[in-house]
């Protein structure tokens, strides 16, 4: 079969079919019809506690399973309804041994298995060298823990290593407020819609940065066409989103380099400069076309109603320089 549906008559959708079909509420993998695979995030899905001397839980968790044994095996929703009790093997008499616990999907069909179900198991390491045996087919890995030598008890949490995969629809998550955002994992590249300010907002390089202004505002740019000549802003940009935004940042660039002297920008929030600082403005070098990314402004809060503005302070003695745009972050 080469088309496959969803919600046709039961007896020609197979379960292959419904596999394969329920990829499209999933995230995106390797190849057109491969699904990432992992777990959906949930505060504290799938975590690893100690229960006794030998004996972990594993927390309640959805997770999405590729099947690996055949190319069409599709994709397998396993529900983990309550805790998983494990139970490891003491420890080896010379080497720290490497266990690792995983989610494993078995599947008769195609793995010729023996069995047709989902369970979390511990792939114990090896015995000999302590490395970490491979994760079996259809499975995804959630956790190594280290078995110390000769131990008869684990101290787990210092002993695990976590290693979910989150795995979730191509949606952003939405969220409350800053609290909730930072209750996430901090998965580089994790978006969220912030519900209280309506900015699109994504984990990179340690924090959260905002990656589009609220109440879809964008990025205002204020442009001066042609030779630049000192004077006020006279266009106005509002903020009309309906919340107050924060200012990042202001780039100036020019299409025709000053030569002889700098051009100095600044930039005015309801006809008060953002730059209390004025060494701190805007400044496009002789012969420079951009200012570079400007961050240190005085003034980032935007109010709702308020509006923007732009002065050129300063322009080239030789050459003044032209076609100015400045760009301003929220």
């Amino acid at each position: 079969m080469t088309i496959r549906t969803l919600a046709l008559a039961s007896a020609t959708t197979s379960l292959q079919d419904h596999r394969l079909a329920l990829g499209a509420f999933l995230a995106p993998g390797a190849s057109v019809l491969e699904r990432r695979a992992g777990v959906c995030y949930y505060p504290g899905a799938a975590d690893l506690t100690g229960a006794s001397a030998l004996q972990a839980n594993v927390a309640p968790f959805i997770a999405v399973v590729d099947g690996t044994s055949n190319s069409l095996q599709g994709q397998i929703i396993v529900v983990v309804d309550a805790n998983e009790p494990l139970t490891f093997s003491a420890g080896e008499a010379s080497v720290a041994r490497t266990d690792r616990v995983v989610l494993q999907v078995r599947d008769n069909a195609y793995d010729a298995s023996g069995s047709t179900d989902a369970r979390v198991v511990v792939v114990k390491g090896n015995t000999s060298t302590g490395a970490a045996n491979p994760v079996p087919a259809s499975s995804i890995l959630l956790w190594e823990v280290t078995v110390p030598i000769g131990a008869s008890s684990i101290t787990f949490a210092s002993a695990r290593t976590d290693k979910r995969t989150w795995t979730g629809t191509p949606m952003r998550i939405p969220v409350n407020s800053s609290t909730e955002r930072d209750a996430l994992p901090t998965i580089p590249g994790l978006e969220v819609l912030r519900l209280d300010t309506g900015n699109v907002e994504q984990y990179w390089s340690g924090a959260w940065r905002q990656i589009s202004g609220g109440g879809g505002l964008g990025t205002p740019t204020l442009s001066m066409v042609g030779t630049l000549i000192t004077g006020t802003g006279k266009t106005r940009f509002y903020n009309d989103s309906g919340q107050a935004l924060t200012i990042k940042s202001v780039r100036a660039s020019v299409g025709t380099a000053p030569t002889g002297a700098s051009i100095l920008i600044d930039v005015n929030l309801s006809g008060t400069t953002i730059f209390t600082t004025q060494a701190n403005r805007p400044a496009i070098a002789a012969s420079g076309f951009t200012s570079g990314l400007v961050t240190n402004m005085n003034v980032t809060s935007w109010p709702n109603g308020g509006y923007l503005t732009v002065d050129v302070d300063q322009v080239g003695s030789t050459v003044p320089g032209g076609d100015l745009t400045v760009q301003i972050a929220v």
